[in-house]
């Protein structure tokens, strides 16, 4: 269900990922599959302005081949491939709404049949388990936007903090974990035991809230920058373009005249990218918040469960 909604979104940058990674070797079997016969490694893998070596594409194909067809060809194999992948991230949709209601009513029956101090000892054996995927994304998630190859932290400012707010919420559940496997472990026999349990409980529920204020910062301010992005100046859609090229489309990225840093990448390419990787971050952080809210959910209702044991010896 998580990668299907991480999809949400992706048809835009896959248009751009296309056009720029299209002559890649990891993209050869659906060059094969959509390029004219005999094209896949000729004429269809033509470069973007025909390359750093060429006027245009035009003069590449003329080049190598001898012709005038080949920006024809890429187009028509280009154009089927995004329609296929539309076809595939729509049907992706569809499937991870389904499979999200097929769960929720699987808990709601769940719930309905052992009844709810079975599901209450369960979860609070599970927390740590629980919380173990939150754990994962947002450290991974900080890690790609700081520390990866296309990190483009160090262009963006914003794209920094929001690295940085991903670690701090990868942190706060961590440490939620670890209070969760605390109350986990500590038995109940006496009233003393009691009250310390409740202690932790609280501290539980005040990290839960930590935690939310964290993502929900994450949230917004994806939704935020998602909507500022084409207020940007043009120098820095050059320096983000050869910052997030893999494939070597670009060219003169270190050019010190800006008009021929990157001219293969248009301010729309470079808008769609940002656009994408902000509106999956706000996706994401919004899975999070769910996770984050239910654990504040549970919290509230163990201190009210604790706060009624009743301790008597025989």
């Amino acid at each position: 269900i998580f990668f299907s909604i991480g999809l949400f979104d992706y048809n835009q940058v896959m248009e751009v990922w296309t056009k720029h990674w299209w002559d890649d070797k990891s993209l050869s079997w659906y060059r094969e599959l959509f390029c004219d016969e005999g094209t896949a490694h000729g004429k269809c893998m033509v470069p973007v302005l025909g390359g750093a070596n060429y006027e245009d594409e035009s003069a590449w194909c003329m080049a190598h081949f001898d012709a005038t067809d080949c920006q024809d060809i890429r187009a028509r194999a280009q154009y089927e491939f995004i329609v296929a992948h539309y076809v595939y991230f729509t049907a992706n949709g569809i499937v991870a709404l389904v499979l999200a209601l097929l769960m929720w009513v699987t808990l709601n029956v769940l719930q309905a049949i052992i009844t709810l101090p079975i599901v209450q000892r369960s979860k609070e054996s599970n927390i740590p388990l629980w919380l173990t995927f939150p754990i994962i994304g947002s450290y991974t998630i900080g890690y790609v936007l700081l520390f990866s190859e296309t990190a483009i932290d160090e262009v963006l400012e914003d794209i920094k903090w929001m690295g940085i707010t991903y670690l701090v919420s990868g942190g706060s559940f961590t440490l939620l974990a670890l209070v969760g496997l605390v109350l986990k472990c500590y038995p109940v026999l006496n009233t003393r035991q009691k009250k310390v349990k409740q202690g932790v409980i609280i501290l539980f529920i005040i990290l839960i809230i930590l935690t939310i204020f964290a993502v929900a910062v994450v949230f917004a301010t994806s939704l935020i920058y998602s909507l500022s992005i084409v207020d940007l100046p043009l120098t820095q859609y050059s320096q983000i373009a050869c910052a997030l090229d893999m494939d070597g489309s670009c060219t003169g990225c270190n050019s010190p005249y800006q008009e021929l840093v990157c001219p293969e990448w248009s301010k729309d390419d470079v808008a769609r990218v940002l656009q994408t990787i902000t509106k999956q971050s706000a996706t994401i952080a919004a899975i999070f918040l769910v996770y984050a809210l239910a654990t504040l959910k549970y919290g509230f209702v163990l201190f009210r469960h604790v706060s009624r044991y009743q301790i008597e010896y025989v």
